[in-house]
């Protein structure tokens, strides 16, 4: 079969990868700008066009030791992640390479921490490409599809047995549009055999698997055998680029690419997507008769030292482009490699580096065009200008803000989209606790809407910690003896509450801390593209649990948080809706007088009916969070001391087929799993009717 083409942005086409390596075991967490390859899997797993394991976890520490346990069950794994996610992986990258894992990771590139940036810039995968991963960056979206093709082949060689990741530039690779081929899939089975690990654990089939530990005195001498294998997975690299061209016609070399370098005297040497644009640089400085050359990365591990010094030998001048700075040392990641690979040779040329595109800044064509200037007047002069010159490029300056009155916490406006009641659940918060208030938000929609618009501090947390800096507001607070004349709160989505940031909460409560914890619960990942949550409703369809031949929405029932918190035997728990406020306002006093008071952690869980994710129009936001305390589907109660009390008890409950007509995450349900939800539904009421019959839970 002659091969399909297609026009797609870069992630979908890593997907495509995946598929067409029929990857086994894919564990998944969304975030910017990686989270569409996930979702684009999903839906070929839900058309029947990928048979793997996709598991949902709870956040990207969980997400890459899952990938690590199929690996070593012998499955072929793939996970993908960037920045912060990568950073929370950071403990488990290191395990992965000693047990010999061949797991292929995908990295949209972004920035790590700096102001929270979701520009690219290699930041994030410059602290783990020394761990003894395979690291590979592409230029284009046909070379990332490839790629994963390429890695899972050299990665699987029972030669090399390493991890490996593919790095591609987030939102310049990651979403842009470029036409790619898409090999048969009968091609790539032909030249990609299914995984066979050597030595699996599963004592089914295998007697020998890793060790875990080895002796102090072994680490150096098993450091050194590493240093072997990663140095050696060159070769393998260099076979599989040639294996992989004869069979599709299409290759990019091996560690690096050459460009116009056959007569070059000077050279430019890049890494990513920005190589492109040097492409054309070069093409322009070669119009102007300058023997210039060009120098594409590859492979940043193993670095390809033995080709550069190759090159160095013929050329009078070399710069170096970076989008990565090591901070402390006044240069870049790749320069500094670039640097040592040269150091020892006895006539090596100067070496410029230039440091750019961070946070996303683009590198244009006229910059590596003025950067090719430069290299060249140091080959024809024989001096640096300079070693690092950072390209900066102007802004203008921001218009200067109106003054306006304004006696609310929260100035008007907001950056949410239409219909979103999280605007309503923070005003209503903030009315209630005033001015001398702390908000503390992980990553949510709650982080691009407010903080630029609030007369209080919201301080942005780390995703999975956000009850951690609460606490230590907190403890700060107390020692300072303003714990009682400040109301300290968190402001969180469903995912940052009852997945990725459960286990700090949880703490939080066990230890007493007198913190309020408020969790504006719209059913899913919407900050990041409507992804399922383990708060999302059973059956609901989002983008990572899509309909199709083969899956029909979440095929589990959402958590209980009322339960899990009252587990803890905290103080007051509640439930709240956008759709009663003076409910939900009296709530938010009651909860700041219990950690005003000292008295320990106040947890409120609002539902919020999110238009955008749950598709239905932006004027029935309030409706529908009407209709879901009404049908039974989100019960209003509180539980103080152990005393659940049920606020709002309608006569009769209307059928929950109301609730679920007006969005359309449900309208792919069957009659038969309509009258399943409405069971549980009311199976769920009874238990709570019951629960507040006892007067008060047993184990407070």
């Amino acid at each position: 079969m002659m091969p399909e083409s297609d026009v797609m942005p870069g992630n979908k086409a890593v997907a495509h990868g995946v598929r067409l390596s029929r990857a086994e075991v894919i564990p998944v967490f969304p975030i910017t700008p990686q989270t569409t390859i996930v979702e684009y899997i999903a839906s070929f797993i839900a058309d029947g066009e990928l048979d793997a394991e996709y598991i949902h976890s709870e956040g990207e520490h969980s997400c890459l030791g899952m990938a690590v346990g199929a690996s070593l069950a012998g499955a072929r794994t793939f996970t993908a992640t960037c920045s912060q996610g990568l950073a929370y992986m950071h403990e488990v990258v290191a395990q992965a390479v000693s047990y010999r894992t061949p797991i292929v990771m995908a990295i949209a590139n972004r920035v790590l921490g700096w102001y929270w940036s979701i520009g690219p810039d290699y930041s994030d995968v410059m602290p783990e490409w020394n761990l003894g991963w395979i690291v590979s960056f592409v230029e284009s979206n046909q070379e990332a599809l490839d790629m994963v093709l390429q890695l899972y082949k050299v990665a699987e060689d029972r030669r090399v047995s390493l991890p490996a990741m593919l790095n591609l530039d987030g939102f310049y690779l990651s979403y842009s549009q470029e036409r790619v081929e898409l090999p048969d899939q009968e091609a790539v089975d032909g030249w990609l055999p299914p995984y066979k690990a050597l030595h699996p654990v599963d004592p089914t089939v295998s007697d020998s698997w890793p060790s875990s530990l080895i002796p102090p005195v072994l680490h150096t001498t098993y450091r050194r055998l590493y240093e072997e294998v990663l140095h050696d997975s060159r070769d393998v690299i260099g076979e599989v680029g040639r294996s992989f061209r004869e069979t599709f016609e299409r290759g990019y070399g091996g560690l690096v690419e050459e460009y116009r370098c056959d007569d070059a005297d000077s050279l430019l040497v890049t890494m990513g997507s920005m190589t492109t644009a040097a492409r054309r640089a070069v093409d322009n400085l070669r119009s102007d008769g300058e023997k210039i050359g060009l120098l594409k990365i590859r492979l940043m591990r193993p670095f390809p030292a033995p080709e550069l010094r190759e090159l160095a030998e013929r050329v009078k001048s070399i710069g170096v482009v970076d989008r990565v700075v090591l901070h402390g040392t006044g240069g870049g990641g790749l320069s500094a490699d670039v640097k040592a690979s040269l150091y020892n040779m006895e006539d090596r040329p100067p070496v410029m580096n230039f440091i750019g595109g961070m946070g996303g800044d683009d590198i244009s064509i006229d910059d590596l065009y003025a950067m090719g200037r430069k290299v060249i007047r140091t080959s024809k002069t024989g001096r640096l200008d300079g070693e690092v010159e950072f390209i900066e490029h102007e802004v203008p300056p921001p218009p200067k803000p109106v003054k306006i009155e304004w006696d609310h916490p929260l100035y008007p406006g907001s950056a949410g989209c239409a219909g979103c009641g999280s605007s309503i659940i923070i005003r209503r918060m903030l009315r209630v606790l005033g001015p001398s208030t702390v908000v503390v938000i992980p990553p949510c929609c709650g982080t691009i809407n407010y903080p630029s618009v609030s007369k209080v501090p919201m301080v942005l947390a780390n995703y999975a910690a956000a009850a951690a800096f609460e606490t230590g507001f907190y403890r700060a607070y107390r020692k300072k003896g303003k714990a009682d004349k400040i109301y300290l709160t968190s402001y969180s989505g469903d995912g940052g509450t009852v997945d990725i940031g459960l286990q700090a909460i949880s703490a939080a409560a066990e230890r007493g801390e007198s913190i309020m914890w408020v969790c504006y619960d719209n059913e899913a990942y919407m900050n990041t593209g409507i992804q399922r949550s383990s708060s999302t409703p059973q059956f609901a369809a989002t983008t990572s649990t899509p309909t199709g031949s083969v899956w029909t929405g979440k095929p589990q029932p959402r958590k209980n948080m009322v339960l899990i918190m009252a587990a803890h035997r905290i103080p007051y728990i509640a439930t709240a809706s956008i759709a009663y406020l003076p409910d939900l306002e009296r709530k938010i006093r009651k909860a700041a007088d219990v950690t005003r008071a000292g008295r320990g952690l106040a947890y409120i869980h609002v539902q919020q009916p999110c238009a955008t994710g749950w598709y239905f129009p932006p004027e029935k936001t309030v409706e529908v969070g009407r209709l879901a305390v009404q049908t039974g589907a989100w019960a209003l109660l509180e539980v103080e001391e152990g005393a659940l009390k049920i606020n709002v008890k309608p006569r009769k409950l209307k059928p929950v087929s109301e609730y679920l007509k007006l969005q359309r995450r449900f309208r792919h349900l069957t009659q038969e799993q309509v009258e399943f939800t409405q069971n549980e539904v009311t199976r769920n009421w009874e238990s709570w009717l019951k629960l507040e019959e006892l007067g008060k839970l047993p184990w407070y």
